[in-house]
């Protein structure tokens, strides 16, 4: 076919996520490390099936509306890195459908695959190649090299030609990889969801051997652009919009001003407070509450036009549920309400009920968020978190590098209200002292230095059982061995337990010289005695100050924190 339209478009979404969920499982075990924490796969999954209930059952007839809501359907439930940068690779795809279109010809198809490379490099700070963002860059520069593409099939046969050849070259490029001898679990995911495109750009309906997600009744996932709720009490008028930059709707009209967040921002606050702003691409959401309605709108009107404006008399909805009640009465109770506080509040994510327990108990840390179930959290979950801490400033603390980029992007969202800080900790043992380390009178950025500095003075070990056998240059590890690790590195493999305690804290110990304190957070399934074993054999051998937790948390029998 000659040219693309929002059905089929719509077939290739939902194919392409069926076959990574066919294989997710696959995916996980594409993880470089032994240890079976593997979860670009279930990351992929979730960010997909998400985006996918969004979509589903709409028949698009305007396919950049199609391509609106998928990508946003993605990007409000990616999880992880891999679910991050999955949704940013969709949404630059999806950026070149055109309004009001219901085709998208051959050479933009083409072009759909190089913005979308543009996009996935422009969202991550320090790209990595030999990752998922490998396979984009190489299949874009590859497509637009040949271009003298006879069809939509022709361009999407290629692309997984392309996709599957720089995959597996993904090896020679990272020396992780190499060293275990898999692809990229990231780049594989990918291609998958091309191979599930291609199935069903090439048949009418998904091929039975690609399995399919269970249809389900629940409701399709609205946006966080459209969960924007007014939950302030005021008088006046609350105001609602969705815009549309730089459009019209009369020729007659002079071209809209360049648009510019800061200053729309700063005009909005002159005549209004409670305002929240959402951006996605060329539309615009605002929320605001004001005296003066016509003036938000005139505002709005200088940028684009409106696709739906609600105003609401917030005065006469409060009088109305309140009989008795005078504007007199509203007016004092106007003039206390509830701010946002000043102040600082911690939010951590953390791998277990019973460290959530500990983070709130002994650290004063109750704003957790728990991935023992779920896994990594989606971006609503950490903006939740963030609106529901209620403060002016709020510090993320995340104990696994993969959260890193959905905190961000929830950060961005929210930013217009709130000072957010993120701190990478890379477990929970460190992300454990950093709790324990936070001072709630000292300002925002003083914590964020020296919780920071804490972080890179503490050496981390970490044991676990090897779900596989790998052979590494300085190590061999084998199937069911204990193995300890340190900053993602295997420094000792044995089936004795013990063995491995002893050299893993002897490398710690070695690491980080004249230590005085050791923190151990001991696994669901840690035994009490290897526990003690680990405490009697730093604090006799080493002097060191030992102090135990339970954590419960999964994948790792003990984390051994020295500082």
């Amino acid at each position: 076919m000659l040219n693309l339209n929002a059905s089929k478009l719509k077939e290739m979404f939902i194919a392409g996520g069926e076959a990574v969920s066919s294989e997710y499982e696959y995916i996980n075990e594409l993880n470089v490390f032994p240890v079976p924490d593997g979860d670009t796969g279930t990351n992929m999954m979730i960010t997909i099936n998400g985006a996918i209930d969004s979509i589903r059952n709409i028949d698009y007839t305007d396919i950049q509306l199609l391509g609106k809501q998928f990508s946003r359907g993605l990007l409000m439930n990616a999880r992880g890195n891999s679910g991050v940068i999955f949704s940013q690779i969709i949404k630059g795809f999806t950026s070149v459908l055109k309004e009001g279109k219901n085709e998208i010809g051959v050479l933009d198809f083409v072009n759909a695959f190089s913005s979308a490379k543009n996009t996935a490099y422009a969202a991550v700070a320090s790209p990595v190649e030999g990752t998922i963002l490998t396979v984009i860059r190489v299949t874009a520069e590859n497509l637009l090299k040949k271009r003298n593409f006879k069809s939509i099939e022709d361009v999407m046969e290629t692309a997984c030609k392309e996709a599957q050849a720089i995959l597996l070259k993904t090896p020679e490029l990272l020396r992780e990889l190499k060293e275990v001898g898999v692809v990229d679990s990231g780049g594989y995911g990918l291609c998958r969801f091309f191979d599930g495109m291609l199935v069903a750009l090439k048949q009418s309906k998904t091929i039975s051997s690609i399995k399919k997600i269970p249809l389900n009744k629940i409701e399709a996932k609205k946006s966080f652009i459209d969960k924007l709720e007014d939950s302030n009490v005021g008088f006046g008028y609350c105001c609602e919009f969705i815009m549309t930059l730089k459009a019209k709707v009369s020729l007659k009209q002079s071209n809209k001003s360049k648009f510019d967040i800061k200053y729309f921002k700063k005009q909005l606050l002159k005549i209004g407070d409670s305002l929240a702003i959402v951006i996605d691409g060329n539309i615009v959401k605002v929320h605001v509450h004001t005296l003066t309605p016509y003036r938000v709108l005139e505002i709005g009107a200088d940028y684009g036009e409106f696709n739906k404006v609600k105003i609401e008399n917030m005065t006469l909805q409060f009088l109305e549920r309140n009989p008795g009640t005078t504007l007199e009465t509203l007016q004092e109770q106007v003039k206390t309400k509830r701010k946002i506080p000043a102040g600082i509040k911690v939010i951590a994510t953390v791998p277990s009920a019973q460290i959530a327990k500990i983070f709130k108990e002994s650290l004063n840390i109750p704003n957790t968020i728990n991935t023992e179930v779920s896994g990594n959290p989606s971006i609503q979950e950490f903006v939740d978190k963030i609106r529901e801490a209620n403060v002016d400033n709020v510090l993320i603390i995340v104990d696994d590098s993969n959260v890193v980029l959905a905190a961000k992007e929830a950060a961005a969202l929210t930013s217009n209200d709130v000072n957010i800080e993120i701190v990478n900790a890379h477990d929970i043992a460190s992300s454990y002292l950093a709790c324990l380390s936070f001072d709630p009178i000292q300002n925002l950025n003083t914590n964020v230095k020296e919780i920071n500095n804490l972080i890179d003075s503490t050496v981390v070990g970490k044991i676990s059982v090897s779900s596989k056998l790998v052979k590494y240059s300085h190590i061999e590890v084998k199937k069911y061995d204990h193995i300890g690790i340190v900053d993602k590195k295997v420094v000792a493999a044995n089936r004795n337990l013990q063995v491995v305690i002893k050299e893993l804290c002897e490398y710690i110990v070695n690491e980080k010289r004249k230590a005085k304190s050791a923190y151990i957070i001991c696994g669901v399934d840690a035994q009490i005695k290897d526990a003690k074993f680990i405490r009697k054999y730093l604090s006799e051998t080493h002097d060191l100050k030992v102090n135990i937790l339970t954590g419960n948390q999964p994948t790792y029998s003990f984390y051994i924190a020295i500082q």
